[in-house]
């Protein structure tokens, strides 16, 4: 007996039997007849979507929802050995299976009816994990497709459709990003870009995935002036699918019109997020695509509107932006705003401020100045007395001790019960003058 043997030498062995009961591992019988170039379009999506039907069904989601990562790359691999031999027909091949992998997973998790937290643990990477793939598939399809692909092309096009149609409540980010790179790399044609407009025009009873991707259609066609408007009508929970807008437009001449959008959005966007991490999160990626100089020197009003509107999760970028053009008051009345602790802002603009325009450090040492006496212990105390020293100097400076003199002696006046206080005013000297 050859040692090559298979480790089964009986096909209906309970062993064999329970390693097909694996999600993703497939018989070969499992899978219909391996697709080929002269296969039609309809025969290529049904191939795909029968094999997840088989081995990957709603039933199997629901009873084993953690393991549906690993069954469903699995399966999707199983699915490409079947690939063409063609190269073009092979990228072809894999773009279906990756889009229809998507959708067949997505309308299998649609039916399990899983709770929304272990729907995302189970199966949020892999959706975009299968955009991602088609993403690539897409563009090595390449934009002169073969007269042949056009039949391919329409099914898949007719499909995306499918994606902001569906009843659904999970996964709206993974569908609209398989939507929106499908429509960016593959359906290019100017006509049908106009058509889906026409198809996809918002209604009131429209979610934010649908006006996103009527805002992505006015985006590709470049109707930026309709972008903006149609962005102020939009609800607030679109604002976080600006990312993609922010960071495509880039440099390029719709950066402002995307920006202008984003704006009108923000303020409602980041209330329509109930967790706070993930609002500082979405509140990071967006300030990293606008804090750069080009951006700033390219709509300065606009990037302080907009961090204006993404506070308090802003403040750093915001307090940064002011003091960097020099809009020292704005400076002033935010570190206000948010009560900023005074002795954090000597590296972050009072020394500037001070400086440049010293009688507008005056109300924000007032204000940081009576938060340390008001915390009753003798560090903070310590720390009001340093300030007071330099409001000192600042009203000398302007010829205003007369003023300052008389603030002091009404702070001593109020705090005359505050021993520890009264001590270190003492020791700082602000007694003798």
């Amino acid at each position: 007996m050859t040692k090559a043997k298979s480790l089964f030498t009986d096909s209906s062995s309970p062993k064999r039997a329970d390693l097909f009961s694996i999600p993703g591992v497939m018989r070969a019988s499992d899978l219909k007849p391996a697709p080929s170039s002269g296969t039609s379009a309809g025969e290529w999506k049904e191939f795909v979507l029968s094999a997840f039907r088989t081995r990957l069904s709603a039933e199997k989601i629901k009873a084993e929802p953690y393991q549906t990562e690993y069954a469903a790359k699995e399966l999707y691999q199983s699915l490409l050995k079947k690939t063409p031999l063609d190269r073009e027909w092979a990228v072809l091949f894999r773009l279906f299976a990756s889009f229809y992998s998507f959708s067949a997973l997505a309308d299998g998790l649609e039916e399990a009816d899983l709770a929304p937290e272990v729907a995302e643990r189970a199966a949020y990477d892999v959706l975009f994990y299968f955009a991602d793939e088609a993403y690539d598939a897409a563009k090595m399809t390449g934009t002169a497709l073969p007269f042949a692909f056009e039949s391919y092309i329409e099914q898949l096009r007719e499909d995306a459709g499918r994606l902001l149609s569906f009843p659904f409540e999970q996964f709206p980010a993974a569908r609209l990003d398989m939507y929106r790179l499908l429509w960016e790399s593959l359906f290019i044609k100017t006509e049908w870009r106009t058509a889906e407009l026409e198809w996809i025009v918002p209604t009131p009873g429209s979610n934010a995935v649908q006006h996103a991707a009527f805002l992505h259609q006015l985006y590709l066609l470049g109707d930026m002036d309709q972008f903006v408007t149609s962005a102020a009508s939009a609800p607030g929970d679109t604002f976080p699918y600006f990312l993609h807008w922010l960071q495509s437009a880039k440099r390029s001449g719709r950066f402002t019109a995307v920006l202008r959008g984003a704006v009108s959005l923000a303020r409602d966007g980041l209330l329509t997020i109930e967790n706070e991490y993930s609002r500082r999160l979405l509140v990071r990626q967006v300030i990293r695509l606008v804090e750069e100089d080009e951006v700033i020197e390219l709509a300065p009003l606009l990037v302080k509107e907009l961090y204006t509107c993404l506070l308090p999760f802003s403040y750093v970028s915001l307090s940064y932006f002011l003091i960097g053009r020099g809009d020292y008051a704005e400076w002033v009345d935010l570190q206000i705003l948010v009560e900023a602790d005074i002795t954090d802002l000597d590296r972050a603009g009072l020394k500037s401020v001070i400086k440049e325009e010293p009688e507008l450090a005056l109300p924000l040492l007032h204000h940081g100045i009576a938060a340390f006496i008001a915390q009753k212990n003798r560090a903070s105390y310590k720390k009001a007395v340093r300030f007071i020293k330099r409001m000192r100097t600042i009203y000398k400076k302007l010829k205003q001790t007369d003023e300052f003199d008389r603030w002091l002696e009404w702070t001593l006046g109020e705090t005359r019960r505050l021993r520890a206080f009264q001590e270190e005013c003492r020791k700082g000297g602000l007694l003798d003058d």
